[in-house]
């Protein structure tokens, strides 16, 4: 199978910003299906921060207020350094752009109960159940 071309440092996922931006924007579910399938296409930039050569990439997640982890996605190496340069400023950002479909799967990691689209004021956190029906794949754990 052949590997998709590498993802310029400048990369945008446009249609997944706006997306959220219209979730916002009309504050209704109703738009949830159209961040999904954005989701879908293009890449998605995946927070690495932390990681050595001897631990190798490691994914960082956050914590939700009721303890679940939560798998932060951004849009673009920009919107990565934003959150991350609020959060821990003079931090060098690491980063990894995946495919979208690679970094959605993601979630499937233990202890991942949520996806949360560019972290920070506008962030919007999507379920993982949500996350595994638009990949297909069906969870026993689905909350």
């Amino acid at each position: 199978m052949k590997r998709p071309p590498r993802f310029p440092h400048g990369y945008v996922n446009t249609g997944v910003e706006h997306a959220v931006q219209d979730v916002f924007a009309t504050q209704s579910e109703s738009a949830l299906p159209a961040v999904l399938s954005a989701a879908l296409k293009g890449g998605l930039v995946v927070d690495i921060t932390g990681s050595t050569h001897d631990s190798g990439p490691q994914v960082r997640t956050l914590v939700s207020s009721e303890g679940h982890g939560v798998l932060p996605l951004f849009t673009s190496m920009k919107a990565l350094e934003e959150a991350v340069g609020a959060s821990a400023p003079g931090s060098m950002v690491q980063a990894t752009i995946l495919p979208a479909r690679e970094a959605l799967a993601l979630v499937q990691t233990p202890d991942i109960a949520a996806v949360q689209f560019n972290p920070g004021p506008f962030g919007l956190v999507v379920a993982r159940a949500h996350i595994e029906a638009v990949l297909g794949v069906h969870s026993e754990e689905q909350t």
